[in-house]
Order: C-alpha cells, then sequence, then structure tokens
C-alpha cells in the first residue's frame, strides 16, 4: 500500500513541474488548440521534462533532443525561428536540473547510504531529489513570465537568429560536459549544468532588453510620424493666416483686373492663389496616430510619382497601440512603395488601401504593383535586394504583429500585383 502511494506521489511530482515547464514555454510558443494536439503536447511534455540523464551518456539526451524539436515543430505554431530557439534556451535548463536532480540522489544512495536501501526508501530518496524539480520550473516559469513574454512582441526572425546563435554554447557545453563526466565523480559536472542556466537566464533578460530597445525604437518612430504631422499642420495654419491677412489685397489685384478687362490674368491669378491655399494634408481618418502615418506615405509615394488611392472608413480612434499600428501601416507601405520603385514605367506604378473598422474588427487590404520576383521560402518572403540585414523584415514584422494581437493575415500575388490582407480584433488594446 505503502508502495502504491508512493508511486501516486511520484505522479503528481511529475504532472506538477510539468505543468510550470509548459507554462514556461507557453511564454516564447504558441500551442495548437486541437484536442489530439493538446494530448500529444502533454505526453510529449511528460515524458521530457522526466528525462533521466546519465554521465558519460549521449544517446538519451539526443532522444529526449529529437522529442523536444517534434514538440516544437508539430504542436506549436508560428515562426521557425522562435521555436528554434525556444529549444535552445530551454532543453538545456531541462537537461541541467535533470542531470542534478537525478544525480544528487545517486550520490547519496551510493556515498552515504553505500548502496544499501530497501526498494521503498530507494523511490523515497528519488522522490525527495525529483521534488526539487518543481520550485526549479516554478521560479523558470515566473522569470520567463516577466521576460520571455516581451521578447515575443517585437523580435524579427533576424533577431532570433542571432539570440539562437548566441544559446548554442550554453546547448553545446552542458552536453559535452554530461557526456564527459565519470559516474563516480558527476559532480564535477554541477558547476558547468548552474552555470548553462545562469547563461540561459541571462540570455532572456538579454533579448527582454533588446526587445524593450526594439519597442521603444517603433514609439520613437510612431513619436516622429505624429511630430512631423503636426508640425506640417502648424505650417499650413500659418500659411493660411498670411493669404488670409493678405486678402484684401489679392481681392483688390483681382477687382482692379476684371475692370481692364483681363479676364486671362485673373484666372491665372486666381488659380495661383487657390494653389496657396492647398494643403499637403488629408484627413484620413480622427486617429492622430494613424492619420500622420497614412499623411507621411501617402507624400513619399506622391513623391516618387506612384498613383495612391487610400479608401479609409474608419470613424473613431483605433483600439490598438502607437508601435502596433506603425508595424501594420507604416512597414506594409513601406515595402509597397520600395516595390513600386523598382518599375522603370512610372505609369504602371499604383497602390490601393482599404482599411475598414467595424464590427469590432479592423480589415486591411493592401494592394500594389510590383515587378520583381518574390522568393518565398515556406512563410517568409525574402528580399531582392543586395543589402539583405536591412531589408526585407517588414512582412515578418506585420505578421508579428497581426499573431500578438489574434488575428489573421494572408498574402497573394501574381506576376505584377502583390496583395496583404489582414483582419485584426481590436476590442481591446494589444
Amino acid at each position: 500500500m505503502f508502495t502504491y502511494a508512493i508511486q501516486i506521489a511520484i505522479f503528481f511530482l511529475i504532472i506538477s513541474y510539468s505543468a510550470f515547464f509548459y507554462l514556461a514555454l507557453r511564454q516564447m510558443l504558441t500551442f495548437r488548440s486541437s484536442i489530439w494536439s493538446k494530448i500529444l503536447s502533454f505526453l510529449i511534455l511528460l515524458s521530457i521534462s522526466n528525462a533521466i540523464v546519465y554521465p558519460e551518456e549521449l544517446i538519451g539526451c539526443l532522444v529526449f533532443l529529437a522529442g523536444m524539436f517534434f514538440l516544437v515543430f508539430v504542436c506549436c505554431t508560428g515562426d521557425i525561428m522562435p521555436r528554434i530557439c525556444a529549444v535552445l534556451i530551454f532543453y538545456p535548463l531541462m537537461i541541467a536540473i535533470n542531470f542534478m536532480t537525478e544525480d544528487l540522489g545517486f550520490l547519496i544512495w551510493l556515498h552515504i547510504f553505500h548502496q544499501n536501501l530497501p526498494a521503498v526508501q530507494e523511490s523515497l530518496l528519488g522522490l525527495a531529489s525529483g521534488m526539487l524539480r518543481i520550485p526549479f520550473w516554478y521560479l523558470v516559469y515566473r522569470f520567463t513570465k516577466s521576460h520571455l513574454s516581451q521578447i515575443t512582441e517585437n523580435f524579427t526572425s533576424y533577431t532570433w537568429m542571432i539570440l539562437s546563435v548566441v544559446c548554442l554554447a550554453s546547448f553545446v557545453s552542458v552536453i559535452t560536459v554530461i557526456y564527459e563526466s565519470e559516474i563516480l565523480t558527476s559532480y564535477s559536472a554541477y558547476p558547468a549544468c548552474f552555470a548553462c542556466i545562469i547563461t540561459n537566464l541571462g540570455i532572456c533578460i538579454l533579448g527582454s532588453y533588446l526587445s524593450r530597445m526594439m519597442h521603444a525604437e517603433m514609439e520613437l518612430q510612431a513619436f516622429h510620424y505624429e511630430k512631423n504631422y503636426y508640425q506640417e499642420l502648424e505650417e499650413n495654419q500659418q500659411q493660411v493666416r498670411r493669404l488670409r491677412h493678405d486678402m484684401k489685397n489679392h481681392l483688390n489685384i483681382l477687382s482692379l483686373m476684371l475692370q481692364n478687362h483681363e479676364e486671362h490674368n485673373a484666372e491665372e491669378y486666381l488659380s495661383q492663389l487657390s494653389e496657396e491655399f492647398n494643403t499637403n494634408l488629408r484627413p484620413f481618418c480622427p486617429d492622430p496616430i494613424l492619420n500622420a502615418v497614412l499623411n507621411s506615405k501617402y507624400s513619399l509615394a506622391r513623391k516618387h510619382q506612384i498613383s495612391c488611392e487610400f479608401q479609409i472608413d474608419i470613424a473613431q480612434e483605433i483600439p490598438l497601440n502607437s508601435v502596433a499600428l506603425c508595424s501594420l501601416f507604416a512597414n506594409s507601405l513601406d515595402n509597397a512603395i520600395e516595390a513600386n520603385q523598382q518599375i522603370s514605367d512610372v505609369s504602371l506604378r499604383r497602390i490601393l488601401l482599404k482599411a475598414r473598422l467595424a464590427n469590432g474588427f479592423l480589415s486591411y487590404e493592401l494592394k500594389n504593383a510590383k515587378q520583381n520576383e518574390i522568393i518565398q521560402k515556406g512563410n517568409h518572403f525574402v528580399t531582392g535586394k543586395h543589402n539583405h540585414q536591412n531589408h526585407g523584415i517588414g512582412i515578418p514584422n506585420i505578421r508579428n504583429m497581426v499573431n500578438r494581437c489574434g488575428g489573421t493575415m494572408e498574402i497573394s500575388y501574381t506576376d505584377t500585383e502583390f496583395t496583404l490582407i489582414a483582419f485584426i480584433p481590436v476590442n481591446n488594446k494589444s
């Protein structure tokens, strides 16, 4: 009876730290919602989190590594680089803590009890050493909740790749040290395991810092759009005030021309005066940030001789933060403008933007002319420019923003046209 109680306790122990392991993974990964995927994820996590790691043994580590890759690629969705990075962050943590807790129980059994324990007491010893994993994974969950959730908001695939390369050091070192350690002196691998844990958690802090910097940069960009908009608005108002001040003189000149029967000169003078009243700002929508972005991109497109049509049906401010708005509108319009610039025949350059806020959803459709061939690798679109590091990141940014807001995005293209469609729920702030 006591043996069954120990087995039940061990089972709930495994369930407990597996649950915290799962919650920590969710800070980086999005698990599929189907019931079969959830069951499969649960079974794989139970197996991985309970992995037994022995000194001088490599096969087991590689088997559980394959299991974790299977988990993130089959049971999770999203871009490939965050999933690879999740493996490189969490797998060394799991290997390190499993090795130390399992080996600690073994060393106590070997050196303190001299291999002389009844089966029930051996089970109790294994239960006691395994219980150390619960506070460990709980603390990892709390730690990653504070840092990794910020990373997923702003990172691009290129940034994920850099972070993954940094994680490779602890990933390789922990496996190598455990494999090279001897059974009787396996405790010599503990410092490397502790260093691996500290390093990977430090990488999370580094990623969080980079994410905050990127977020601040995007907020600064949004502020820059708004600042330019209001500056131009102030300049236009000053210009209108000057024209109003001189209106009496202008009317006297027109009256004199008409009295002298100089109708043609009067029409030309009136046309010039009308142009002076024209403003470059257009009230696309009442949202100040979005209106600033649209005016900025509209002016940029017209500067490059691109035919623009913006059909904006938004009668109120969009309940999304400024970074999300800039990520969607600014990046997609930048891509559209750059694609049109590559068309030599200016008569073929065109952009059509449709945006509507209704029934708790923001619908967004952007069509632009294109000439260059689109290179698609899975869900990623590769730029055709020579400077790959500074271009081609707009679509990943847009996709990340749409996914983060719980929306959907579709991309289609022909030889002459590129289309991006997004639907985003906007009941709450993102």
